[in-house]
């Protein structure tokens, strides 16, 4: 498997997360973490969204009211290719809208529209990534590795590289507090013909 080019940002970002550089340690072989391996954590905790409803948010100029901020709820997402195989956004008639009309903040999941859009209807279709539950994973997957280190003292010093392990986990922990689960709930009215993407998060 080849690392996605469209995930370069959230890999970055957790390695940042988790101090996983290119060659941290060696198993085998096989050098510990590269792109291909990073991703292969995020996959884990991925979420596919469909046709989630857009919220605009209303601003003024000089005194006229206008919508051109929309927000998803969703963080962490991946950028589109520039077509609509990962992420795109479409309207209430299920036209694609072209990326010329709008700049998406990815990571906040903000779409801003650069003309008025009325308040139309707009839906979201991408993928979002819990890092925090990924960078929680990484680190127990490094503590596993320096699992076999211990400490040992002599006559004039004393060499404490079991502390490496137990960091690990502290921060394994520290991430996983720090992730939500989401639950999603469809509810469909029968005066209406679209439908609500509601997300609510329960800390874990």
């Amino acid at each position: 498997m080849t690392a996605r080019t469209t995930l370069s940002d959230l890999i970055l970002t957790l390695r940042g997360m988790t101090n996983a550089g290119t060659a941290d340690y060696t198993l085998g072989t096989v050098n510990f973490w590269d792109d291909d391996q990073v991703q292969t954590v995020l996959e884990r905790y991925r979420r596919d969204h469909f046709r989630s409803l857009l919220q605009p948010v209303e601003s003024y100029n000089g005194g006229t009211v206008q919508w051109k901020d929309y927000y998803s709820g969703i963080e962490n997402l991946e950028k589109t290719t520039g077509g609509t195989a990962i992420f795109y956004l479409e309207d209430a008639a299920g036209v694609n809208v072209g990326t010329a009309l709008y700049t998406m903040d990815y990571q906040r999941g903000v779409a801003s529209f650069a003309a008025n859009t009325g308040g139309s209807t707009y839906f979201l279709y991408g993928r979002s990534f819990d890092l925090n539950r990924a960078a929680a994973d990484i680190w127990r997957q490094k503590a596993s590795y320096y699992a076999a280190d211990f400490s040992f003292s002599t006559d004039n010093m004393r060499v404490d590289k079991g502390s490496v392990h137990k960091h690990c986990l502290v921060m394994a922990d520290y991430y996983e507090q720090r992730s939500a689960e989401m639950n999603v709930v469809e509810i469909w009215r029968s005066d209406v013909t679209l439908g609500m993407d509601w997300r609510s998060e329960d800390a874990d």
